[in-house]
C-alpha cells in the first residue's frame, strides 16, 4: 500500500506509506501552508522513491482545527486526485483520535481562546461541539463523573485537574484510522469533501457583531 496523508488541521502533518516504511513531517507551529505543502509531499515522496501517481490513495484530515489549513490541504488533495485519479478517504480530528475506542468518553481538542471542540461518545452515539471550557466543565460534572477525558495538551490537562477532572492524553491515531479505511474501501467522491469547522470563522464573527452594533 502506498498513501499520502495530510494533515494540516493544526500546524501541518505530511505522512508518506510505501508498505511498512513512513517517512513524515510533523510541525504543530507551521503556518505556511500554501507555500511549503506541496515542497513537503514531494521531498518525502522522493525519500521513499515515489511519485504521485504511484499512490493508492490520499488521506486528508477535514477538522476540525485551523481554518487556512484545512481549506489548503483539502484543496491540494482534490487537485493530486484529479491530476492523477488517486481514490480518496476523509477523517475528522475526532475519528483520528477516538480511533478504536467504545467507552463512553470526552475526547477535547485545543481550540481557540477559552473554547475547545468536544466529542462526546456514548456507545454507538456521538456529538460534536465547539463550547466554552467552562460549559465543557459543566457538562461533564451532570454525567455524573462517568465519561472518561481525554486530551491534546498538557495545559489542558491541568486546567482541567485545577477543576478536580482526570484526564488521559488522547493517542494521535492518524496512520492507522486511514490504513483503516482505506481497508474498509471508505473512499469519498470529491464533492463529499466538506471541511468540519464547527462554528464561525473570526471574519463571520466581526461581520455579525458589525451587523447587530456591537
Amino acid at each position: 500500500m502506498r498513501s499520502l496523508i495530510l494533515d494540516c488541521s493544526k500546524g501541518m502533518s505530511v505522512y508518506v506509506l510505501k508498505g511498512d516504511e513512513v517517512e513524515s513531517f510533523i510541525d504543530e507551529n507551521q503556518k505556511k501552508h500554501t507555500d511549503e505543502l506541496l515542497v513537503c509531499v514531494d521531498n518525502l515522496l522522493s525519500k521513499l522513491d515515489l511519485k504521485v501517481n504511484d499512490l493508492d490513495f490520499i488521506g486528508v484530515c477535514v477538522g476540525p482545527g485551523s481554518f487556512t489549513g484545512i481549506r489548503v490541504a483539502v484543496s491540494i488533495c482534490k487537485g493530486l486526485s484529479i491530476t492523477n485519479n488517486i481514490k480518496i478517504c476523509t477523517a475528522s480530528n475526532f475519528e483520528i483520535y477516538s480511533f478504536g475506542n467504545i467507552e463512553k468518553a470526552f475526547y477535547i481538542l485545543d481550540g481557540f481562546s477559552d473554547n475547545i471542540y468536544v466529542r462526546e461518545i456514548d456507545g454507538d452515539n456521538y456529538f460534536d461541539d465547539c463550547i466554552k471550557i467552562d460549559e465543557f466543565i459543566e457538562k461533564y460534572k451532570s454525567k455524573s463523573e462517568s465519561f472518561k477525558v481525554y486530551i491534546q495538551s498538557e495545559k489542558m490537562q491541568n486546567l482541567l485537574k485545577i477543576n478536580q477532572i482526570q484526564s488521559d492524553f488522547a493517542k494521535n491515531n492518524t496512520i492507522l484510522c486511514f490504513i483503516d479505511k482505506f481497508k474498509n474501501s471508505q473512499f469519498v467522491n470529491l464533492n463529499e469533501i466538506n471541511p468540519i469547522y464547527l462554528r464561525a470563522s473570526q471574519a463571520e464573527i466581526e461581520r455579525t457583531k458589525r451587523l447587530s452594533g456591537k
